[in-house]
């Protein structure tokens, strides 16, 4: 059995752009990992408010462990990373650390959990976010400076007709594209555990329901390596 480690940004972007993947993997008997390079301390406290802005870090935390149970995930870690607050102007930002020390940290885990595969964010940061695409950076370069066994993947690989276009990394070519039909009830169980971000997830889609804007289809791009036929299809 196989490994997995999922790098993410903010606590749900593994369940969003990824969770039919993780889940099936998980109910297959692999080991999958969530590292989360921070609490989200930056994204919304929900309408109406669930918890405070000072709490915000904690209270995200139990709604991703929450939905990792859900998908089967074995365990799940967290940096010491603060998300920030988003600019005046509603532009997101990325945390302000140099990329060398955000990429040892993330090798730290590479090296204690020897992961066969990694995924993380596409290099276009999905819709743009800064963190997202940071995040791609230093995974980038910790697999390539300090534990480089692994093979590794990004999400929201660029296909067409696609579900959602402007989700899509446009740089990074599908190599893998799934429809994760039969893990959808999973998936979306697992979505519906963000409940301080759900009105940002209607805002941003438009979608009637956190049900509808679940997307029923997952894309990757391979970086290095290959994929077993048990990681590679459903």
């Amino acid at each position: 059995m196989a490994v997995i480690l999922v790098v993410s940004a903010h606590p749900d972007d593994e369940t969003l752009f990824a969770g039919g993947t993780l889940a099936m993997y998980a109910a297959k008997g692999h080991d999958v990992y969530i590292l989360e390079t921070t609490r989200g301390e930056g994204g919304e406290v929900g309408e109406p408010p669930l918890t405070t802005f000072e709490n915000l870090g904690a209270f995200r935390e139990q709604e991703v462990r929450k939905a990792a149970r859900i998908l089967g995930v074995r365990d799940i870690f967290f940096l010491p990373f603060i998300d920030p607050h988003m600019e005046i102007n509603g532009i997101a930002r990325r945390i302000d650390i140099p990329l060398d020390d955000f990429a040892k940290a993330i090798d730290d885990h590479l090296k204690r959990l020897q992961p066969d595969l990694v995924i993380t964010h596409g290099s276009n940061g999905e819709y743009g976010h800064p963190q997202h695409i940071f995040t791609h950076l230093a995974t980038r370069r910790a697999l390539s400076n300090g534990y480089s066994d692994a093979a590794w993947m990004s999400w929201s690989a660029w296909y067409a007709p696609s579900e959602r276009e402007r989700v899509l990394n446009k740089d990074d070519t599908a190599d893998i594209v799934r429809d994760i039909t039969p893990w959808l009830d999973v998936k979306t169980t697992a979505a519906l555990c963000h409940r301080t971000q759900h009105a940002m997830f209607l805002r941003n889609t438009g979608a009637a329901s956190v049900a509808a804007m679940v997307m029923k289809t997952e894309s990757f791009h391979i970086w290095k390596g290959s994929l077993p036929d048990d990681l590679q299809n459903f």
